[in-house]
């Protein structure tokens, strides 16, 4: 069944944080890059779907792709640069996660076009700067706020924390693909809903995508594609909806389940 799905795939969306780039070496397999360009080669389109702004994705900007589904569905775009879809905060609901996080004691960064802001690197958020070699700006963020639109906020709260945060926010979803931080969307922005817009935009449906992913914040693609492949360092909540678990990013994961449904 799953062999016979590969057959109709147009397009391959791939993560970056846990699947093409790895935590331990911080870039990417050179497996990976040989069968993104054999993908290619084949005429089966390549996008990046990732939780980065499109800025932070210079790590992957060596591969030849098609176009990018970037901030979890917020913002994306053609590899020329044509917009497919955007979508900011309402102010107000900026300004409620503001009040949340003085009632509750806690700190987020903000994500807009220009780059992710901090009120300060101190702890969580440098913790978070480290692993993902992407350090944010320490600024003020109401003023940030009130001169840039904010594509996703990423509150630094434990699950505990989230479902507390979560009761108060019931027009905006979370995510997570590590403990340390969530990600907040807007309801209706998630990776499947943007896979589903860039699909149309060229002729397709998403039955006929396939996705690559590692974290909670893959689970509404690799759920909703033809073929969902979870890496096989992805989480247990990835792994329980995918079509397929592949072996990790640092065991040449894409390029062996590539090989396994006959796209390369």
């Amino acid at each position: 069944m799953m062999q016979q799905r590969a057959k109709d795939i147009k397009a391959v969306f791939f993560d970056i944080d846990g699947t093409l780039v790895s935590f331990t070496t911080h870039g990417v397999p050179e497996s990976a890059r040989r069968a993104i360009a054999r993908l290619r080669e084949r005429g089966i389109k390549v996008f990046i779907a990732t939780g980065r702004l499109l800025r932070h994705t210079q790590v992957v900007s060596d591969i030849e792709v098609d176009g990018y589904i970037t901030v979890n569905g917020s913002y994306c775009l053609t590899s020329s640069g044509e917009v497919i879809y955007e979508q900011a905060f309402p102010k107000d609901v900026v300004e409620r996660i503001f009040s949340l996080e003085r009632k509750y004691g806690f700190s987020a960064a903000i994500m807009t076009h220009e780059n992710i802001f901090v009120e300060s690197l101190e702890g969580r958020p440098q913790q978070v700067a480290d692993m993902v070699h992407i350090t944010p700006c320490e600024a003020n963020l109401e003023e940030i706020v009130a001169q840039q639109p904010v594509l996703q906020m990423c509150p630094y709260i434990n699950r505990e924390m989230e479902e507390k945060v979560m009761a108060e926010l019931p027009e905006c979803v979370s995510s997570r693909w590590v403990d340390m931080f969530m990600d907040l969307n807007l309801k209706g922005v998630d990776k499947s809903v943007a896979a589903k817009r860039v699909m149309e935009y060229y002729g397709y449906t998403i039955e006929q995508a396939m996705a690559f992913g590692d974290g909670g914040n893959d689970v509404p693609i690799v759920r909703d594609v033809a073929l969902g492949v979870a890496m096989g360092n992805a989480c247990d909540e990835l792994k329980a909806v995918a079509d397929y678990v592949t072996s990790s990013v640092d065991e040449d994961g894409i390029e062996r389940a590539l090989q396994e449904f006959g796209l390369i």
